[in-house]
């Protein structure tokens, strides 16, 4: 059986490949491309703002503890704890 001819389809963009240079002396080379400054700063902030929030979440969970244990561990919930230390690490200066 004979092979169907395939169809150009010139909408579809061709993949391209980019081959790693080698030197004479069989070292690859490799091209480094620079990233804007800002993309960076924006990582940055990014990583910032994230452990930002895993520190206050972390004093959030100390003090919600530590009114638990005032209170003896008895009545209560979880959940007011955690709500007073949110109020409690919000209005601090």
């Amino acid at each position: 059986m004979a092979k169907e001819t395939r169809a150009t389809d010139s909408t579809t963009p061709k993949k391209r490949t980019r081959k790693a240079k080698t030197e004479g002396d069989g070292t690859n080379v490799v091209e480094m491309v620079a990233t804007p400054a800002i993309a960076n700063e924006k990582a940055v902030v990014a990583v910032e703002n994230i452990l930002g929030a895993a520190v206050v979440e972390e004093k959030i969970r100390r003090r919600a503890y530590e009114i638990y244990l005032r209170r003896g561990g008895k009545g209560g919930s979880p959940e007011q704890d955690w709500f007073q230390a949110q109020r409690e690490i919000a209005t601090r200066p």
